[in-house]
């Protein structure tokens, strides 16, 4: 049975038979099945395995929603995962004289990276890098790194930032159903970007963008900053850091640390899908819970349109 010779194309007619209503003249929205990673830690930080779906709540924009697919992912001895992470080195937010400080930091992450992670060194500023590579292409970029150079242009610097995290995010979307970790090493204004006060505000437009890239490839952003927060513009809500799930680390003098938890992050979670409902909203609240006491659970807390 074909769809010639009727009054309605044929694309309209399956949106009507799965129960969508078409109005004409009227761009539609599409619901795409959602897939939030979330890592699940006890009182003493460290992961949680062995959960089951009936042990996740999640709401989006205040709904509970039914979950159709999950998925527990442990790093065992048994069960090796690999990990992806990209460490994103900002290069005009720290200012001369920290060359030497970032690059013992990100040279730290390369050593303690396994080998079957897939791992990658971007300089904020440098149009040349990609979000792949092997392990001698990330320590030359690190060698090549200079803290300064390009300086600090304010809302120019933090469009630039969003639009490199988008951009990773999208060349890692390829890899699905994995959790992955994008690491800023830098200053505040720059890795741990504030929420933007609505449309009214200039970098709005990077900022869904971006949110919506990360969601897609379920990417979260870790933070790095070895000098304290600086200059943090004044603006409302959370940082990109707690909007994807992921954490800020600042003036961390063990550098390890933040390093074992991004692997343990990216090693031990939980996938969890569902379907939205349908909406035309650039941006969505979302709130994972585990019905269980002692626990805590970590995720993102924002999502894109179909993301």
């Amino acid at each position: 049975m074909t769809c010639q010779h009727r009054a309605i194309p044929c694309a309209v007619a399956v949106l009507i038979a799965a129960g969508i209503v078409v109005r004409a003249g009227q761009p539609q929205p599409t619901t795409y099945l959602v897939e939030l990673d979330a890592v699940v830690t006890d009182d003493a930080g460290k992961p949680v395995a062995g959960l089951k779906q009936e042990d996740f709540e999640v709401k989006d924009d205040g709904k509970r929603v039914e979950l159709k697919t999950f998925d527990a992912v442990a790093d065992t001895d048994e069960r090796r995962v690999a990990r992806s992470i990209v460490l994103l080195l900002d290069d005009s937010g720290v200012g001369s004289g920290n060359t030497l400080t970032i690059q013992s930091i990100a040279r730290t992450f390369v050593a303690r990276m396994a080998a079957a992670d897939e791992f990658s060194v971007i300089r904020l500023n440098n149009r040349r890098d990609e979000a792949f590579g092997d392990r001698l292409e990330a320590l030359l970029r690190i060698s090549e790194y200079r803290s300064d150079a390009l300086p600090f242009f304010g809302r120019e610097t933090l469009e630039n930032a969003l639009s490199v995290f988008a951009k990773v995010s999208r060349t890692l979307e390829a890899i699905e159903h994995r959790r992955k970790a994008l690491v800023c090493i830098g200053v505040a204004d720059v890795c741990s970007i504030q929420e933007p006060n609505g449309r009214t505000s200039l970098i709005w437009r990077y900022w869904v963008d971006t949110i919506g890239a990360m969601g897609r490839a379920n990417a979260s952003l870790y933070s790095l900053e070895p000098n304290g927060g600086s200059r943090r513009a004044a603006m409302s809500g959370g940082s990109i850091a707690e909007a994807t799930g992921g954490q800020v680390f600042i003036n961390t003098t063990d550098i390890t640390r933040p390093i074992d938890i991004v692997r343990r992050d990216t090693g031990t979670y939980y996938l969890l899908g569902y379907w939205p409902a349908a909406s035309d909203k650039p941006l969505h609240s979302v709130d994972v819970k585990v019905n269980r006491r002692g626990l805590r659970v970590r995720a993102r807390r924002v999502r894109g349109e179909s993301s």
